[in-house]
């Protein structure tokens, strides 16, 4: 069974309905008990990772999710989802302060630097670069320099290179737009919003 983890994150309509295309066997879950017994976890969602780790805190989520990982199983951060996975943001209204993520990959949240003409949020289309096609299991058969949908002010920063399956470029810097770890998978952009190319990814997590 794959657990959506609902931990009050967004809208993720587009998501349920995409993972539906591959698999009946799923549930969108907050309740505790579920989330332990899954096989696969969906980290989904939108929103402030301050309020994002908040969240999974409180509700308890954050602790079984590392058990999950500890036990080997599957985990796929998007978007928010994907940014909770590292060390820590400072995305908050807390000057001066960072927030501790789940920790499960090196590297840090930070927002993109003002340059000139240089729009943030990152949002819209735009392509993957770099892909490590003899050692990624999630974007088996995605072509590089595919196109998929953005919508982020803040990225990773010192990840290690071993983790970065495909970059994305944003005038003139290259940030991590998937990263896989052992059983930790994450995307910085939305596959369930990426045309069939990006439910492609979303069809090799749910195979794997």
């Amino acid at each position: 069974m794959i657990a959506v983890l609902d931990f009050g994150m967004g809208n993720i309509h587009s998501l349920l309905k995409a993972v539906s295309l591959y698999t009946s066997d799923f549930q969108f879950t907050s309740d505790i008990e579920t989330v332990k017994k899954a096989d696969k976890i969906i980290l989904p969602g939108d929103g402030h990772f301050d309020k994002a780790m908040q969240n999974l805190n409180e509700a308890g989520f954050s602790s079984v999710l590392k058990e999950h990982v500890e036990a080997k199983k599957s985990l796929l951060g998007i978007c928010i989802g994907y940014q909770v996975l590292f060390e820590d943001s400072d995305e908050t209204s807390k000057t001066g302060t960072n927030i501790p993520g789940l920790g499960l990959i090196r590297g840090k949240i930070r927002k993109f630097e003002g340059k000139q003409n240089l729009k943030v949020p990152h949002m819209g289309w735009n392509k993957l670069f770099d892909i490590k096609a003899k050692n990624t299991k999630l974007l088996k058969g995605i072509p590089n320099e595919s196109f998929m949908y953005f919508i982020h002010s803040y990225r990773p920063v010192g990840v290690d290179r071993m983790d970065i399956t495909a970059n994305c470029h944003y005038y003139g810097e290259s940030f991590p737009a998937v990263v896989e770890k052992e059983t930790v998978f994450g995307t910085q952009f939305h596959p369930e919003k990426s045309d069939t190319t990006g439910l492609g990814i979303l069809k090799n997590f749910i195979e794997l």
